[in-house]
């Protein structure tokens, strides 16, 4: 699986990109969740964001043909979208 992660570090925010064909095993959702999990420690940040929620959102992004899902955490929270 492919994760690209980018830290922006004047505004000390990751953001991870996954294009949603690297989904292919639960081992793929797992790895996702546990970088989220990570990064969101170095904010104090509780994830609130599960595996299943995960598979949720890959199901709906294929649903709206979207090719993938970004993560952004900074301060302020955790941002999950895909386009």
């Amino acid at each position: 699986m492919k994760i690209d992660v980018v830290q922006d570090a004047k505004d000390h925010t990751y953001t991870l990109a996954v294009k949603i064909d690297q989904f292919k095993t639960l081992r793929d959702y797992e790895v996702l969740h546990n970088l989220v999990n990570a990064i969101s420690l170095d904010f104090d940040l509780d994830p609130e964001i599960s595996v299943e929620d995960l598979k949720n959102i890959v199901v709906e992004a294929k649903k709206e043909e979207a090719t993938e899902v970004t993560v952004e955490i900074g301060p302020d929270g955790i941002d999950v979208e895909f386009e």
